[in-house]
């Protein structure tokens, strides 16, 4: 039973791959930028970034304005085109006007928000930026993960199938007397320990793929396959372990623009609370007209008498239109000290800027330095990993052939498995450790 459901945790992580699409790691990565969440709420806020910056090339344009407005009114009624009082009477009256007004100066206010709104857009876009680079660099590791846990599952299954070959040999051994039946219980032991370590290796399989799914937005990660890179003969990568030619490269990294810009930002901060010592001058502008029929228009007859009739609507608009200009100049003389506290705040931001720059490249410097010692490292693990994989499936393989000739016992040789299996698992954990140690100095450099 154990054997049965082995075998079909492998069929349904291993086969079939022909039957399924195949997915890079570029095109993970690529899937990941146009699909994953994360990235698309860091694009919405870029997005809102622009319309502020829009807003504030409006901010140059004049405010117009139109209004409409009628009213019924009964009673004492003033009316309001002639400004009479008008007794017992329902009065309809219409009024329109149209006005506009512009800022002229206000101590370079608008200019020093739009320059805001520049850096503001270039900080959202830096970060976005990151935020595409932290996704590669987590689908990278997640991809690795799952080309790392298939191999374990081949490896596991091969060791799998030798125990199963060396169980049969052992109890053709036991029924002709050569060894005792402890000997094959200690093998089927070693056997049963080895299915576990392919289902173990099945359930790191389907976790990777769930979590490498999640990063891409896909739903069924069951139907997920990787394709695997060319890694035999594995050679030291050509990234060049100069720390001060990769501190330099590393100089681009979105989230040291984004700390320099920072400084940019609080310097416009500090320039907009400046300009609200400076006076305010703005013009303003209007047209506008009214309508009462309550007014008559005067005539006088031949006799001398005078006579009143209907005022027509659009020639009492003629007759009622006005217009006017104003030019107003607004001085701020006392305010509390509000805006020399807000000097005095925004001083202090740009000061906070100048650190956060720092504790920035500080943290760069770590970064890049430890990825450095880390892929070195990574590399020499590799190595003597190898070195370990051949001493230890050599030893195996003596033992295996002096317990076929009973010179060794069931427990060398379950040893020498062990050894084995624990040298090839290290071998694959240090070769994607490697690989993704110089991934990430590649993502975090070029």
């Amino acid at each position: 039973m154990r054997s049965l459901f082995v075998s079909l945790c492998l069929f349904a992580s291993v086969s079939g791959f022909a039957q399924e699409r195949c997915w890079t790691l570029e095109e993970c990565i690529a899937h990941a930028w146009e699909h994953n969440i994360e990235i698309k709420v860091q694009e919405l806020a870029t997005e809102e970034k622009r319309l502020a910056l829009s807003e504030s090339k409006w901010n140059y344009a004049p405010d117009i304005s139109a209004s409409n407005s009628y009213s019924l009114s009964s009673g004492r009624v003033l009316d309001p085109t002639t400004y009479e009082f008008v007794e017992q009477q329902t009065v309809g009256g219409n009024s329109t006007s149209v006005g506009a007004s512009i800022t002229i100066f206000n101590g370079l206010r608008n200019m020093y928000n739009l320059q805001r709104a520049k850096l503001d857009l270039r900080s959202s876009v830096l970060a976005a930026e990151k935020t595409r680079r932290d996704v590669r660099l987590n689908i990278t590791a997640c991809y690795l993960e799952v080309l790392c846990a298939e191999e374990m599952i081949r490896d596991a299954e091969q060791v799998v199938a030798e125990l199963k070959i060396q169980e049969e040999k052992t109890a053709k051994k036991v029924e002709a007397q050569k060894v005792t039946l402890a000997d094959l219980l200690q093998i089927r032991s070693q056997l049963a320990d080895a299915e576990n370590d392919v289902l173990t290796a099945c359930n790191s399989y389907d976790i990777a793929r769930l979590n490498l799914c999640q990063l891409l937005e896909l739903d069924d990660y069951g139907s997920f396959r990787t394709v695997a890179p060319d890694t035999i003969g594995l050679i030291r990568s050509g990234i060049s372990e100069d720390l001060a030619a990769v501190l330099d490269a590393a100089q681009s990294l979105p989230e040291l623009e984004a700390a320099r810009v920072g400084i940019d930002l609080a310097r416009s901060d500090l320039q907009i609370a400046r300009a609200a010592y400076w006076p305010t001058i703005s013009l303003s502008a209007g047209y506008g007209s009214s309508f009462s029929d309550a007014r008559h228009k005067m005539f006088q007859n031949a006799d001398g008498t005078y006579r009143y009739e209907a005022y027509p609507f659009f020639e009492q608009y003629k007759d009622n239109a006005s217009s006017y200009i104003s030019l107003s100049l607004n001085v701020p003389i006392f305010g509390k000290l509000t805006t020399r506290k807000n000097v005095q705040r925004q001083k202090l931001a740009i000061r906070q800027a100048e650190y956060t720059l720092q504790t920035v490249e500080k943290q760069v410097t770590k970064e890049v330095t430890q990825a450095l010692i880390d892929a070195r490292t990574a590399w020499q693990r590799y190595l003597g990993a190898q070195r370990y994989v051949a001493s230890a499936e050599e030893a195996a393989r003596q033992i295996g052939r002096k317990y076929d000739l009973g010179v060794a016992t069931v427990t060398d040789y379950n040893a020498a498995v062990t050894t084995a299996v624990k040298a090839r698992s290290q071998l694959l954990q240090t070769k994607y450790e490697y690989l993704f140690k110089t991934k990430a100095i590649q993502y975090m450099v070029y």
